[in-house]
């Protein structure tokens, strides 16, 4: 009999050990979930950021080469315009020959 109440003194302190280790194990497990979290969280943010920026600098590529087209443009549409003052029967001769090969082409079906 005495062995029984030794055996069950042992198994109390052993359950007692038990229960202080699995707490333990959630305060662990706790821990790490929230330091997935964060780190999850500052990934997160430094992609929404990278992202950010790349959209500001491809709205600001996209700008300036909006710009330089618009000035292309332009530029060609007054040199158009000179070489129409300058040389009047010739433009009306190129206009004239566009438009017969353009109803000549569209004509062919």
């Amino acid at each position: 009999m005495a062995q029984s109440k030794t055996a069950a003194k042992i198994s109390n302190s052993e359950a007692e050990q038990l229960a202080d280790q699995i707490e333990a194990l959630k305060a662990d497990i706790s821990s790490i979930t929230q330091t997935l979290a964060d780190m999850g969280s500052s990934r997160r943010d430094a992609l929404a950021s990278a992202a950010s920026d790349n959209v500001a600098q491809l709205r600001s590529t996209g700008e300036r080469y909006l710009k330089d087209a618009q000035t292309k443009a332009e530029d060609i549409a007054a040199q158009s315009a000179d070489a129409v003052r300058k040389q009047p029967a010739t433009a009306v001769g190129l206009a004239v020959g566009v438009g017969f090969l353009l109803g000549f082409l569209s004509g062919r079906k």
